[in-house]
């Protein structure tokens, strides 16, 4: 077994390399295959239909604005269906919706085109200063938060996470973490987080939850009373912190004592997910 450890370690270029090119041949044979759905009858019409990562241990879904999404269809009750068989869509990102023959990717913008098409606005009740308060916290999380999470989920403790969160582990979790550490690390090196030792980027995470717990205070949500779309993105990044990233990381035992952010996502799950448990697998 440490031997074939070693080999796939030293050969990981080589099998991502590989793995890519047969990854890319199956995705072209498949778009050319695939027939083209018509809206009202392969998919209802009027109808979200939302394109999600298929892995759902410990949580409903790995992609932290998978959730940011769904949790703001779920507050705004918009019809919406989920398709689990994933692929990537319009901008090569996940999630990605239909809607009456629309296709478009990146969450915030689907967002937007939705409080459009059903008359919705989350945040109607935030002054100008506070929606643009409100927005300052969302990037803050989403550009900074969401990678720190993604560094410890993945890299720190990537076999703690293969292993413990989507039970892969052995052969296919060495095969699995060769594949991905690879592929990750470079994104993380572009934005920054990755240019960073392990240590430092446990401890930008602690330190972005206190100063979140200091923002949400003794308020229901962000922005007082009324929850508001920053509160779906909050929740977004950090529900993947407190049901999907291995205890070792020091961030999530830091979440864990924050009694005030601990109440808020249970508030969020328990009034918008009340079917969380029958999705997780």
């Amino acid at each position: 077994m440490d031997n074939f450890k070693e080999f796939m370690l030293t050969n990981a270029t080589h099998i991502v390399v590989g793995t890519g090119i047969l990854g890319a041949t199956w995705y072209v044979v498949r778009r050319l295959t695939r027939k083209s759905r018509k809206c009202g009858v392969d998919y209802p019409k009027d109808t979200v239909i939302i394109h999600e990562f298929p892995y759902r241990k410990g949580i409903p879904n790995i992609g932290h604005f998978v959730i940011k999404l769904e949790t703001y269809l779920r507050i705004a009750k918009i019809p919406f269906q989920v398709n689990y068989f994933h692929e990537n869509g319009p901008k090569n990102k996940t999630p990605w919706i239909e809607y009456n023959g629309i296709t478009m990717g990146d969450s915030q913008l689907i967002i937007e085109f939705l409080n459009k098409e059903f008359s919705v606005n989350l945040n109607d009740h935030l002054s100008t200063l506070e929606v643009s308060q409100a927005w300052a916290i969302q990037k803050w999380i989403e550009e900074f938060t969401y990678w720190l999470n993604v560094a410890t989920r993945w890299t720190v403790f990537g076999e703690e996470t293969l292993s413990h969160i989507f039970g892969i582990a052995g052969i296919k979790g060495t095969v699995a973490r060769c594949l991905l550490t690879s592929m990750i690390r470079k994104h993380l090196y572009t934005v920054g987080i990755g240019r960073h030792s392990n240590e430092e980027i446990q401890e930008m995470m602690i330190n972005d939850i206190r100063h979140f717990t200091v923002l949400l205070g003794n308020k229901n949500f962000l922005m007082g009373d009324k929850i508001s779309v920053v509160d779906c993105a909050a929740f977004g990044i950090l529900s993947q912190v407190r049901w999907a990233t291995p205890d070792k990381c020091i961030g999530r035992k830091c979440l864990l004592e924050q009694r005030n952010v601990m109440d808020y996502l249970d508030r969020i799950k328990n009034t918008y997910w009340t079917d969380w448990d029958t999705l997780v697998l």
